[in-house]
């Protein structure tokens, strides 16, 4: 192991950029892959956030060239049903920044450099002898299209007008809307002109699905396509795509078949009409803060068939909560280190006791003037260690436990320069793996996650070449340590599809190397013990006790809630809940076919 320094925090090796990778260069890789982009002078946001963050890879060459009289190609045919649709998005003046119309030419110093020429011009011929790419990118056909195809390794794509229009770009995005699916698939597909070949799927993510604006819907799934694109782009360095060489191709949206396609548009607007209404309504029943639920049981949760009966709430004093709960044994000692929220809205760490069915608060662990959440605490070679969530400093830092429980030191970041959520450590055969959801362009932090690994604690960590080795909203965020159960190492997740922290998943992981990495669902907690709780988001266990953590509307209707732990050297007994009479059932989530 590295040693550490008694003061002051050291840093990994930084990249050349200064922040730490996400993407892995791929192997056998000699030099990086070209990418020869020809583009109006007036592109979506998303392309030239594209090309900003391909900029940032050390395994991919991308050159921009601006074609002059071209401009970005228009959906054609849209139904009037769906152009009403799309009128009233606009009355609304609800705007879609990822297709907002932007000067490729002007201001990014990223594509400052782009070169006019004209669309039939033979400098472009001539720019395409000098760059030799191995791919070129248009946005829509061009009159050239085939004569570039054949003279570049992976031909030419053009990418579609359903990635492109600023109005009309993404209708198959209402599918999930009409379907009432909670999760919205977006996936990239690339299809071969005359080929007889179906499609090609690309890359692909699921989000959730925003039932109250169709612009809403769009924007989340298209904040996305920079990093799916650019994911796409590594599947090609790899050599990791069976695409036919030498050919024009589509680049497009895979459309998702809208049920009942006439009318589509205004029961869209039906829905998202109700859907606001309802959600107006329930802004008005306040969510309470998050409890700690603590389960004491002969026989540890079975995460094949998780049930927990006769739990016990642990709630802070009145004004704050605890949330993220980590619980530890400490020479028979059980601690339970949590966020805890005060009235002000800021997240530090705090550390209770658990001792004879009593709880007493310790006091703060860590406090820093940034909001920090998730503790996760665990021994390596009789020192403590913690890792949190400071996402808003964008780092996932080490820290090591100067007078334990309650004294920390901050030791090394182990990501700089990311907006990572939730970050867990696990040691597996020797070496360490970090996970963390990352959000890449202001995208959701819940679905998209991402494993560096290191042969020591202190890093440096290298990303993991499968990254993001899960891209679903369903199961992607880390909800607490991994843990073994029988043979079987678990992997808790959040399943924030139907909203923030709904659902504990719990994934069995299948391989773990620096090379793969794979899991499969076994199944799904929701806080079904109380009719009150609507959510549940984190799982802990050692010591012979479980925590979760959950929230709901109505807590004083829960046996056992209205007793707080209480600050200082006092302490409270929790008292269980009843079980409900009839308990739910709970089957595994099996994700649609081609989920990530």
């Amino acid at each position: 192991m590295n040693s550490l320094p008694s003061n002051g925090c050291i840093q990994p090796s930084p990249s050349p950029d200064g922040r730490t990778r996400l993407y892995a260069s791929p192997p056998r890789l000699s030099e990086p892959l070209r990418v020869l982009l020809l583009v109006p002078e007036m592109v979506p946001a998303w392309i030239a956030t594209f090309i900003g963050q391909a900029r940032e890879q050390d395994w991919l060459d991308v050159q921009v060239l601006a074609i002059s009289g071209t401009s970005v190609p228009r959906v054609v045919a849209t139904p009037l049903d769906m152009r009403g649709l799309l009128a009233f998005e606009r009355r609304r003046r609800l705007k879609s920044t990822a297709l907002e119309l932007v000067d490729i030419t002007r201001g990014d110093k990223a594509v400052s450099s782009a070169t006019r020429l004209q669309a039939e011009s033979p400098a472009i011929e001539l720019r395409l002898a000098q760059v030799r790419p191995d791919l070129v990118l248009t946005l829509g056909p061009l009159p050239c299209s085939k004569r570039l195809a054949d003279l570049t390794p992976w031909g030419c794509w053009n990418i579609d007008a359903s990635l492109l229009d600023p109005v009309a770009a993404g209708l198959s995005l209402l599918a999930p809307v009409l379907q009432d699916d909670a999760a919205t698939p977006i996936e990239l597909e690339l299809q071969v002109h005359r080929s007889w070949r179906a499609p090609i799927s690309l890359s692909a993510s699921y989000g959730t699905t925003h039932f109250g604006s169709f612009t809403q819907q769009r924007e989340r799934a298209f904040l996305k396509l920079p990093m799916l694109l650019l994911r796409t782009m590594r599947r090609i360095a790899a050599n990791e795509l069976d695409v036919p060489r030498h050919h024009v191709a589509e680049l497009r949206l895979k459309s998702s078949p809208v049920p009942g396609r006439m009318g589509a548009g205004a029961r869209a607007l039906a829905t998202h009409l109700l859907r606001t209404a309802l959600w107006q309504l329930r802004k008005r029943r306040a969510v309470l803060p998050w409890v700690l639920v603590m389960r004491r049981d002969a026989e540890p949760l079975d995460p094949k068939a998780p049930e927990v009966r006769l739990p016990s709430v642990i709630a802070a004093k009145p004004g704050d909560y605890w949330a993220d709960p980590c619980v530890v044994d400490a020479a028979g000692r059980a601690l339970v280190f949590v966020e805890e929220v005060t009235p002000s809205g800021k997240g530090t760490v705090a550390c209770l006791e658990l001792e004879s069915g009593k709880v007493r608060r310790l006091g703060l662990a860590i406090e820093e003037p940034g909001h920090l959440s998730f503790p996760q605490v665990f021994q390596q070679d009789g020192t403590w260690y913690m890792t949190l969530e400071s996402s808003a400093q964008k780092r996932v830092s080490l820290y090591r436990a100067s007078d334990f429980p309650l004294g920390w030191r901050r030791v090394v970041d182990l990501v700089t320069d990311r907006f990572c959520l939730d970050p867990i450590l696990h040691f597996h055969e020797g070496r360490w793996y970090l996970f963390a959801t990352v959000s890449e362009n202001r995208n959701s932090t819940w679905d998209e996650l991402f494993l560096f690994f290191s042969d020591e604690l202190t890093g440096p960590f290298q990303p993991h070449p499968a990254n993001p080795i899960l891209s679903d909203v369903r199961r992607a965020r880390p909800a607490g340590r991994l843990f073994q159960y029988g043979s079987k190492l678990i992997r808790p997740s959040q399943d924030c599809a139907s909203g923030y922290g709904s659902a504990v998943v719990f994934n069995e992981v299948l391989e773990m190397t620096p090379e793969r990495y794979s899991e499969q669902t076994m199944s799904r907690l929701k806080p079904y013990w109380s009719d009150s709780l609507v959510a549940c988001h984190t799982y802990s266990a050692a010591a012979g006790v479980e925590f979760l953590d959950a929230r709901g509307y109505r807590l004083s209707s829960i046996p056992g809630s209205d007793r707080n732990a209480v600050d200082g050297g006092s302490a409270q007994r929790v008292p269980p809940i009843p079980a409900k009479a009839a308990r739910e059932t709970l089957a595994p989530v099996i994700p649609p076919k081609g989920a990530a």
